[in-house]
């Protein structure tokens, strides 16, 4: 899993990764090539569940897409190019804040929200 996840880094920041195969079965040799485009097409089902996911808020709220003006890039699958493009597309009047530590803000979002609760005591 650690090896997949480090491919997922690379690939939201470079065009290629490669995974070596002994790495997982040492009776193997080579190497799996893998593209920005082709891991894209692999999670295709996956934005397909985040736009549907994003048009039914969407539509709960009574917002259309052009109502939002800014839109937060939060937590560690902000970085991927795919879904930043997939807000852009879907936002692209709005103003699309991409932070540099999009994991810590997550964090910071769910502190305040914590604050907020009531407490029992």
């Amino acid at each position: 899993m650690i090896k997949c996840q480090k491919i997922k880094e690379t690939l939201s920041v470079m065009e290629n990764a490669s995974l070596d195969v002994d790495d997982f079965d040492p009776t193997q040799e080579g190497n799996i090539e893998i593209s920005q485009k082709g891991f894209q097409k692999m999670c295709e089902l996956l934005l397909n569940k985040v736009k549907n996911t994003l048009n039914a808020a969407l539509h709960n709220s009574n917002f259309n897409a052009n109502q939002i003006n800014k839109v937060l890039h939060v937590g560690g699958g902000s970085r991927m190019p795919m879904i930043k493009q997939l807000l852009r597309n879907m936002f692209p009047e709005a103003e699309h804040c991409i932070e540099e530590h999009p994991d810590e803000v997550v964090a910071i979002g769910a502190a305040y929200y914590a604050y907020s609760l009531p407490s029992d005591s």
